[in-house]
């Protein structure tokens, strides 16, 4: 049969308040509280439901799962059915599921995925993009010799340069420092020409360093440029 535990409705007041809890204990572990429902032969087994409450004039109420605290916080344990083995922890610092050999998340929106210093994806076997766009890449542009004659300053990790000169000369060179506070002397800084300036820009270096990049730019033309050439980078860490 059925077993209900239910409080009194209110009109005014708060309705009253249901409690379950064990005793304490000093010299060993306190009493535990199971919540189990029981085995079905032909259909489905049953479920356990915990429904927060709704309101009219508010917010609806939370569902909050506490562990206990000692010399190292509890946490919140996932356990297989069959083997009653863990296949999964949450806890303060920990999102576990790597007794799963696949573990899916999925939404018909948005999926977003914060940090407020670093996120980190690892896999011993690659990561895979699934053949997906990927876009909103850091990128910046910046002219160089806006400040100081040869240089240009763009913390990005990905950008246009646009040169200095406007009339590079058949054969001639430019040398450009990008200062870029993403760079450091293990980087892979590709460097290509995307705009030619009506010459033939040939890029013959790219030296990171720590904060900055030596970019040297050979113009191959028989003849000067007509304008300013601009160039594209990226940086890998």
């Amino acid at each position: 049969g059925d077993l209900n535990l239910a409080t009194g409705s209110s009109l005014s007041a708060r309705s009253g308040g249901l409690n379950l809890a064990t005793g304490d204990s000093s010299s060993s572990s306190s009493g535990t509280i199971s919540v189990t429902v029981g085995n079905s032969v032909s259909t489905n087994g049953s479920s356990i439901s915990l429904s927060a409450g709704s309101s009219t004039g508010g917010s609806g109420g939370n569902i909050v799962l506490k562990a206990g605290t000692g010399t190292s916080s509890g946490s919140v344990h996932f356990v297989n059915p069959s083997s009653n083995a863990n296949f999964g922890v949450i806890s303060e610092t920990t999102f576990d599921f790597s007794g799963q050999s696949s573990v899916s998340m999925s939404s018909t929106g948005t999926v977003q995925l914060t940090s407020s210093s670093t996120m980190t994806f690892s896999s011993s076997n690659g990561i895979s993009m699934g053949d997906s766009h990927i876009f909103g890449y850091e990128k910046g542009s910046e002219t160089v010799g806006t400040i100081v004659p040869g240089e240009v300053t763009i913390d990005k990790m990905s950008g246009k340069i646009t040169s200095e000169s406007t009339n590079l000369s058949a054969s001639g060179t430019d040398i450009i420092t990008l200062y870029n506070s993403r760079v450091s002397i293990s980087s892979l800084v590709m460097v290509t020409p995307s705009a030619d300036g009506g010459c033939e820009p040939f890029v013959y270096k790219a030296i990171p360093s720590s904060g900055y990049v030596t970019i040297g730019v050979k113009n191959m033309a028989a003849s000067a440029c007509t304008s300013a050439y601009t160039l594209s980078f990226w940086v890998v860490n």
